[in-house]
């Protein structure tokens, strides 16, 4: 059964190459996307049962439904490795840059790759 899932990642990693965007996975384990505050980035441990984020932190109080919440943090994230992946090409970049820009780097990283083992 393990195998199905990365069956999917497979997938959804080709099927959004071809549309001109790409998949990412988010560390679950260590971001724990749906017990972190999208606004402040505090913990607040819930049970299965609370379908509400109601942050702990008390200068934040933000309240959000939990899968908003854990989607906003998600977002986050990948946006982060986003703005990683431009800050680390070169000082002299003045380009904002995009999700679908990063896409497109990593699908001609890709594609130099394959042919040099042809």
């Amino acid at each position: 059964l393990d195998v199905g899932f990365g069956i999917v990642g497979d997938l959804l990693t080709y099927k959004a190459a071809e549309a001109g965007g790409f998949y990412v996975e988010s560390p679950t384990r260590t971001l724990k996307p749906t017990q972190r505050c999208a606004k402040c980035w505090e913990l607040t441990p819930k049970t299965l049962a609370d379908r509400v984020h109601v942050c702990s932190n008390p200068d934040c109080n933000h309240v959000e439904d939990r899968d908003v919440n854990a989607a906003q943090v998600n977002e986050i994230w990948a946006r982060g490795l986003e703005r990683a992946s431009l800050d680390a090409e070169s000082p002299s970049s003045t380009n904002c840059g995009s999700m679908k820009q990063l896409g497109a780097k990593k699908r001609q990283k890709q594609r130099l790759q394959r042919s040099k083992s042809l």
